[in-house]
């Protein structure tokens, strides 16, 4: 498939790119809120072409998401090691230069300006691709994907959703790169109009004004910059702010100024700590203090000499801490799932103790029967990969497990045929081939709203002949997108080429490929 965009005759590259367009699966995510993001596993056929695309016109795209100077992004597309050119969470030797300047930026500033693009990327319009490299005029001109890098790169976007121009996936890190041709188009358009103190992370801006008029002002602006490319202003989350403020929202301020002993940590310590963040959240509505205490929980900086990084480790809990710890944590997520997430990392890895594979077990069967009761397909997968990656049983009979199918979610389907081909429970693998083979009667879209499914358990004579040759191809190269989990400690250091991530991450579910940029 390498060679698929090399195609220098006009129609036949048309053609081509054409077949590759695929529905995806559908995951969903839980929120602080408990309530779900949708995220998208695309097709590997339809993820494929687009990074081919990506690749192909490597240079054009770092070119325009390097226009804006200076660069209001903070997340912008660029080597980040290890062969990747975008990572969510990267932070760049320039950062401390950034916050020198943001600092700089307040001096004379009177309010900050809060804004928010509304539900960014279901909204962002795949025309809108070749509108922000070309110019609207020009890429209305012409449908050529030779001539215009934008219009490949929109053909290919569009593939990933069968071909829809609204919208982009949720959780593949493509999205990332093409939401940033277009976003920083905008950047450099507020740019021309004199706007130099402005921060965006993804689809989150700030900008400091000095004064009110310029503040009112640069919203207005902002939103006829999102306007002209389809998108627009949430305005629930658009606000003025005077300053001087807090550089952190109040609940962090409150969690900071705990004091934990420089020594052992007693369970009463941490249990006034989780306190503290639960009394956070309450008022917040929403379980992100929680979240941020278990992170700040599993680790401490140790300082080494000037110029040297800070050593990382646990802290340093007694027995009865963890055993009492660990427990609190799982009794957390049982109440807000969507701290389920943070806990294989940041809570077992960090305190194990003897007693964990236990306890995992009956934590892992609170959550599904969580799941199928409030119809959270998200924790379900969670329970099913921490009974994977700790071989445990799950104290369920096969009818209770079973019901998990008729949820019809493709990666809880996958994880559940896993686990039960794991356990050798047979009644449930039965349950779950019977779901993958009932699709055979499916219509294309059906098929690839389930493709991680299919391609665990249809031959590659039944993928061929339903239109899935791209999945029958892979299959009889034992290509593998399921890589069972390893403990913590046995974590193997080496990227596949494309792997479908368990849950435990932002992007849950995803599936990435790594490719490295020309040179």
């Amino acid at each position: 498939m390498a060679g698929l965009l090399n195609e220098p005759d006009e129609p036949k590259l048309k053609k081509a790119v054409h077949k590759c367009a695929h529905d995806y699966v559908r995951y969903e995510a839980l929120r602080d809120s408990n309530v779900p993001r949708h995220m998208g596993i695309p097709h590997p056929q339809a993820y494929a072409a687009q990074a081919l695309a990506i690749h192909k016109h490597w240079e054009v795209i770092a070119t325009q998401c390097n226009r804006p100077n200076p660069i209001f992004s903070r997340i912008y597309v660029r080597h980040v090691g290890d062969g990747k050119i975008f990572e969510m969470n990267y932070k760049g030797d320039e950062r401390f230069k950034l916050e020198e300047e943001e600092l700089q930026w307040m001096s004379g500033a009177q309010f900050v300006v809060s804004a928010d693009i509304a539900t960014c990327f279901p909204s962002i319009y795949t025309h809108s691709i070749p509108w922000a490299l070309h110019g609207k005029e020009a890429a209305k001109g012409s449908d050529s994907l030779i001539d215009f890098p934008g219009n490949l790169l929109d053909r290919c976007t569009q593939n990933t959703r069968d071909r829809q121009t609204n919208g982009l996936l949720i959780g593949p890190h493509a999205s990332n790169i093409i939401s940033e041709i277009i976003l920083t188009q905008i950047d450099t358009d507020l740019q021309k109009k004199g706007y130099r103190k402005v921060k965006r992370h993804v689809d989150d801006y700030r900008f400091y004004a000095a004064n009110f008029e310029e503040a009112e002002r640069f919203i207005k602006d902002l939103g006829l910059g999102l306007r002209a490319f389809e998108l627009s202003l949430n305005e629930k989350k658009t606000k003025i702010s005077p300053l001087p403020r807090p550089s952190d929202e109040d609940w962090v301020l409150v969690l900071n100024r705990f004091q934990f002993p420089n020594d052992e940590i007693k369970y009463s310590e941490i249990r006034s700590y989780l306190d503290l963040a639960l009394t956070c959240g309450q008022t917040l509505g929403r379980s992100t203090p929680l979240n941020y205490a278990i992170k700040v929980l599993a680790k401490k900086h140790i300082k080494k000499n000037p110029g040297e990084p800070d050593e990382v480790v646990p802290r340093n809990l007694s027995l009865r801490a963890k055993r009492m710890y660990t427990q609190e944590a799982m009794n957390l997520a049982l109440a807000y799932p969507y701290l389920v997430q943070l806990l294989d990392e940041h809570v077992f890895a960090p305190y194990w103790h003897d007693a964990m594979p236990e306890k995992i077990a009956e934590f892992s069967a609170e959550l599904i029967k969580i799941g199928l009761r409030k119809l959270y397909p998200d924790t379900i997968s969670h329970a099913l990969f921490l009974a994977l990656k700790h071989s445990l049983t799950i104290d369920l009979d096969d009818n209770r497990l079973i019901e998990i199918v008729a949820l019809d979610d493709c990666v809880a389907n996958v994880l559940l045929l896993e686990y039960a081909l794991f356990c050798g429970r047979k009644k449930i693998a039965s349950a779950v081939k019977k779901r993958a083979n009932e699709l055979l009667k499916s219509d294309s879209r059906e098929k690839d709203k389930h493709w991680l499914l299919i391609y665990q358990v249809w031959s590659p004579a039944e993928l061929e002949g339903n239109g899935q040759g791209f999945l029958a191809d892979l299959k009889k190269k034992g290509f593998q997108f399921f890589s069972p989990p390893k403990p913590a400690v046995e974590k193997a250091a080496a990227e596949t080429l494309s792997t479908v991530q368990m849950p435990g991450s932002e992007a849950v579910a995803q599936v990435e490929l790594n490719i490295v940029p020309p040179q």
